[in-house]
């Protein structure tokens, strides 16, 4: 008989181990996460019984490897550049705000302590990072996940998420050069741009396509083969170019979550990220030495201080400058005290570098246990201390707190040419990362071929670079012409001289240095100019033509999505914003025009739209009537959407389920200027309900803001309203004062 493999004893030992723990931990309701590593420091080698230590531990590295691969791969077809999206530019800059300065405090904490540099910088990345399990599952528990606050704590997990890949490359980085601003950076840099930013186009563009086709007759079984080969096909091709496993793994589950087969590969996905996650958050208890923690216990405990008063400090201060209620900061604050998972692998990274020593790894995951553990009482806690600022801050400091929130607002909508900009900057810098790919492609592959066959070698490169601008035309064409005809007519075109003239410098700039880079050719130098006036004087229709193709190919893989997803809009400084709601079979509103239950006298809410059936009333007025199983989008804050929520569960027997009707309606914000039609008006007389089929949900005038404005307010010069509607219609607005347009989902 043969013997038994030592894997798969070590593997009996230590899910059995885990099985037992988690449950014990399930049971306390503490986070499965610190189950795992209570379990993998049982069977480690510095703790007794020593008859459970693991013997093969190279093959539970390799299989705690997977563990990252999975738990990034899951990771990303949780992201998706949709959600990003729809974090916000205050959501998204507050991710970004806390990050530095938690890095930057954590990096200096160390240097007080006497760490070395890399140790330091390692630790500050680290504890950066906050926890998107146990916060996601603290949320769901307490059952708070809908409320505003929630919904911008998981938007600043998803970029704390996306910046944790970004640091574990740039670290890398600054190990390999030793610099962590030189030529060599910034080398690296562009190169990790032109590299991961090809392996995002190209995956938009085929692998989308392809789980199109193979969609209605693929068993789950062939889409959970594809998907994990899809994702060690580029986990190796990371390898090959000495990228990171982590990141790579990442990359293609972002591009998964654009195919409408997201939902189903993800569940299929879960239990072998569940099984080897597991396997790796072990690994990763069985390098804590007991003996350690106790002696540096004074360590973990002002490791776990610190990380707690910086990340509430940093978060809250970041949350509130960036545009959200002084309420609302605090309690993202709070929710985000703690050291993620991810925060395992980048200190892992810093060993595996041989920059960073075991004993400060296991300080950060003894330090990360104590804030998981805390974190939701801490959560609790913020709900508590909002409950109490009425009463104990000043009103004047009230005052000033929520004008600041609507002074932000008021800036982030104020002009109506940033959106257009912004479009124009995201198509320059794709294109340019396509024509960039392009020339390196060509100098790795054709160069090397060209050289061979024809001598001499300045021939050679010239024809090389002729391919690498013929292969590139459209995207150059993209890049010259990023400006639009619509952007053209929307905007003052003696105001365009400039931004058209940086878009050719830009686009002419880049040409040349991958010109010089790659091929090093004064010739080609030379003849740079005349060759790209012509070839675009005589081919610029097909290069038009070339160009649109790929460009709707893309947007439309990148749009198909055939997954439920959560879709809100936050009206900040208000505190509020849209849900779903059926109405219950036996409602006491029933059949009640929408003025006889006057829901918002009741509640505070606003009804913003109904669906019935086919049909959607949109901005209903006060006649509507509501009638059994319509589907309605309210707006309000928290307090007065769980009050009407109370409401229609006490008549409901079923849970409430979201469709996708929120995908449908925007957001959309008009400051009255000088001469606007509507300036002297009612809100009732400005016809805006009829123009848009919106509802005027907010009204914001000299640093006062009101929810549900009175359709008898007269309007006013600088008044800033806010209107949520049909975005078919809302986009059809023909008031140019609108500044903003941001669809909900």
């Amino acid at each position: 008989m043969n013997e038994l493999a030592p894997i798969i004893k070590d593997l009996a030992i230590i899910l059995s181990v885990a099985g037992i723990v988690v449950l014990l931990f399930q049971k306390i309701r503490q986070p499965i996460v610190l189950g795992y590593i209570v379990a993998g420091i049982i069977v480690g080698p510095h703790t007794p019984p020593y008859s459970l230590v693991v013997k093969d531990i190279t093959t539970v590295k390799v299989l705690s490897e997977l563990g990252v691969i999975f738990l990034m791969f899951s990771l990303g077809l949780n992201f998706s550049f949709h959600k990003l999206t729809r974090v916000g530019f205050s959501v998204g800059a507050a991710g970004i705000f806390e990050t530095a300065i938690m890095m930057l405090l954590g990096f200096a904490a160390g240097r007080f302590i006497g760490w070395p540099f890399y140790e330091s910088l390692f630790f500050g990345a680290a504890i950066s990072i906050s926890s998107t399990t146990i916060v996601a599952k603290a949320l769901d528990e307490l059952k708070l996940k809908g409320k505003r606050f929630a919904n911008i704590v998981l938007g600043v997990l998803v970029v704390e998420d996306l910046l944790a890949i970004i640091l574990m490359v740039a670290l890398s980085t600054v190990v390999i050069t030793k610099h962590i601003f030189s030529l060599s950076m910034l080398l690296s840099i562009i190169n990790l741009i032109i590299v991961v930013g090809g392996w995002f186009l190209i995956g938009y563009f085929l692998v989308p396509t392809l789980f199109n086709r193979i969609k209605n007759y693929a068993s789950q079984e062939t889409i959970t083969i594809v998907s994990v080969a899809l994702c060690l096909f580029l986990v190796s091709v990371a390898a090959h170019f000495h990228y990171s496993s982590a990141l790579a793994a990442f990359i293609m589950g972002s591009i998964l979550a654009e195919t409408p087969l997201a939902n189903n590969i993800e569940q299929t996905v879960r239990p072998m990220r569940d099984l080897f996650a597991a396997v790796f958050f072990i690994s990763v208890g069985m390098l804590i030495d007991p003996k350690i923690v106790m002696q540096q216990w004074q360590y973990v405990l002002l490791i776990s201080i610190f990380v707690i008063a910086g990340k509430i400090l940093s978060v809250t201060i970041s949350s509130f400058l960036t545009g959200q209620s002084y309420k609302t900061s605090l309690r993202v604050g709070f929710s985000l005290a703690q050291i993620g998972e991810l925060s395992f692998i980048i200190a892992g990274l810093g060993i595996s570098l041989h920059v960073t020593n075991s004993s400060i790894y296991q300080l950060l995951i003894i330090s990360s246990a104590v804030t998981a553990f805390v974190t939701p009482y801490f959560i609790k806690l913020s709900g508590h201390i909002n409950n109490q600022l009425d009463n104990v801050l000043p009103k004047h400091l009230q005052y000033i707190l929520d004008s600041y929130s609507a002074w932000v607002y008021r800036i982030s909508i104020g002009s109506s040419n940033i959106s257009i900009y912004r479009k124009v900057v995201t198509q320059l810098v794709l294109n340019g990362i396509v024509v960039a790919i392009v020339f390196a492609l060509t100098n790795n592959l054709i160069l090397p071929e060209m050289v061979v066959l024809i001598d001499p070698i300045y021939l050679a490169q010239t024809i090389s670079w002729a391919i690498a601008i013929v292969l590139s035309s459209s995207f150059i064409w993209g890049m010259l012409f990023s400006f639009t005809p619509l952007s053209l007519i929307e905007q003052n075109r003696t105001k365009l001289v400039m931004p058209l003239f940086l878009i050719w410098l830009v686009t002419i700039v880049e040409i040349a240095v991958l010109s010089e880079a790659y091929f090093h050719n004064w010739l080609v130098m030379l003849t740079l100019i005349v060759i790209t006036i012509l070839l675009f004087s005589l081919l610029h229709k097909q290069l038009e033509k070339s160009y649109l193709w790929f460009r709707r190919r893309l947007l439309s893989n990148i749009r198909k999505i055939g997954r439920k997803q959560a879709r809100y809009e936050e009206l900040a400084p208000w505190d509020t914003h849209l849900v779903e709601i059926t109405v219950p079979a036996n409602f006491p509103f029933l059949n009640k025009t929408l003025s006889e239950c006057d829901l918002r006298q009741k509640f505070g809410i606003n009804i913003v739209a109904i669906k019935r059936g086919s049909q959607i009333i949109s901005a209903p007025r006060g006649e509507a009537r509501m009638l059994p199983y319509d589907q309605l989008i309210i707006l309000g804050n928290d307090e007065q959407i769980d009050s009407f929520k109370k409401t229609i569960m006490g008549f409901s027997n079923s849970e409430q389920e979201d469709s996708d009707l929120l995908k449908n309606f925007a957001l959309k914000g008009i400051i009255l200027e000088q001469g606007s039609p509507l300036v002297g008006k009612t809100i009732r007389d400005s016809k805006i309900r009829e123009q848009t089929h919106g509802v005027v949900v907010g009204l914001e005038r000299e640093r006062k803001h009101i929810l549900n404005p009175d359709y008898f307010t007269t309007l006013k010069v600088g008044d800033m309203l806010l209107i949520v509607g049909e975005e078919e219609f809302v986009n059809r607005s023909p008031y140019k004062s609108f500044a903003d347009n941001r669809p909900i989902a």
